[in-house]
């Protein structure tokens, strides 16, 4: 009862502990944001500051990916054992109904007492036992070439490639060829997807189906993996590696900062909210972004809506304001 006792309590000092640390650290996560600060006109201009309006706007979320193009080599083989054990079958299911007429047949005449020995019956009752072994054993080869094409290509393919003639006999016959796109770790295929290769040594890129997931994820960049189809066109070959650029076909709301308006500080990205005081002076207030999403030299933020960021010298509001410049009185000259 002691020892049970001392290990509750200890499990409870472990979880208190684990509480404050977790505490603690959310607010040194707050308080790393900077504070708040008002600048005049003229401190403004003195540091040379600019602020930038930055306008909501649909964007498509869109990253960078890798794609490699696989050999038809492993599909061809995998296709011609499928279609071996497809023959197997149809050539075990007529030898089954050949030794099941021959066994009916010398049943029927052996029960009429007609000059059929015994051993005749049991010779084609034997026959069509063996012709009904090799029927599950076509059965068992064909599902062990379809279990390799869907461990070879992926579930989503394996079964399109089941329904859609026209686009196996384009692969077989190379018209179209299968790409494996590798997601950087942490992502996913954002719904409706558009990807578009980018072919090396030129400056044109090919669109990408998606099919659907791959039949196991990349062991080199430990991401999701799917399986594209593309076109066989100019410079797009078995073997290559290439990049690939994908985009969601669904546009979000949000507000595109430039990274000249992030700074970070206390380990966090924030930009600078300018906002108009009864002074006529502006505060600066902190914000924090994600860099989640890098687009033309800055970042979208999802959501947000319109504002006015500090743009130049946003990293200057971390310190205090400058006090601005004497301006020269007008006189005569000291001759």
């Amino acid at each position: 009862m002691q020892a049970c006792f001392k290990r509750l309590s200890r499990t409870s000092v472990l979880f208190t502990a684990g509480l404050l640390l977790a505490g603690l650290l959310t607010a040194a996560a707050h308080a790393a944001l900077p504070q708040e600060v008002v600048w005049t006109a003229a401190q403004r201009a003195s540091a040379g500051l600019q602020i930038q309006h930055c306008a909501a706007a649909a964007y498509r979320p869109q990253f960078t990916a890798s794609a490699t193009v696989r050999s038809t080599a492993a599909l061809l083989r995998d296709f011609s054992a499928l279609e071996a054990a497809q023959a197997q079958i149809a050539v075990a299911k007529s030898r089954l109904q050949l030794a099941t007429l021959q066994t009916q047949r010398a049943e029927g005449l052996y029960d009429a007492g007609q000059n059929v020995a015994l051993a005749t019956v049991q010779q084609a009752q034997a026959g069509a036992v063996q012709a009904r072994a090799e029927v599950g054993g076509a059965q068992a080869a064909f599902g062990v070439a379809q279990a390799q094409i869907t461990a070879d290509l992926g579930p989503a393919l394996a079964l399109l490639l089941q329904h859609d003639a026209r686009l196996r006999q384009s692969l077989l016959n190379g018209r179209e060829l299968i790409v494996d796109l590798s997601l950087p770790p942490g992502r996913t295929l954002p719904p409706a997807a558009q990807v578009r290769l980018q072919v090396p040594g030129g400056a044109h890129t090919v669109s990408a189906r998606v099919i659907g997931p791959a039949a196991a994820a990349s062991s080199q960049l430990q991401g999701l993996r799917e399986v594209l189809v593309a076109p066989a066109t100019n410079g797009l070959m078995p073997g290559l590696s290439l990049q690939a650029s994908v985009q969601s076909a669904q546009a979000q709301a949000g507000v595109w900062l430039p990274a000249s308006a992030v700074v970070w500080s206390g380990g966090q990205a924030v930009v600078f909210v300018a906002t108009s005081t009864a002074s006529h002076a502006l505060r600066f207030t902190p914000r924090k972004v994600s860099t989640a999403w890098p687009l033309h030299g800055g970042y979208v933020q999802p959501g947000w809506a319109a504002l006015d960021v500090v743009t130049q010298g946003a990293g200057l509001v971390l310190t205090p304001p400058p006090k601005p410049h004497a301006l020269p009185t007008s006189g005569g000259d000291d001759d």
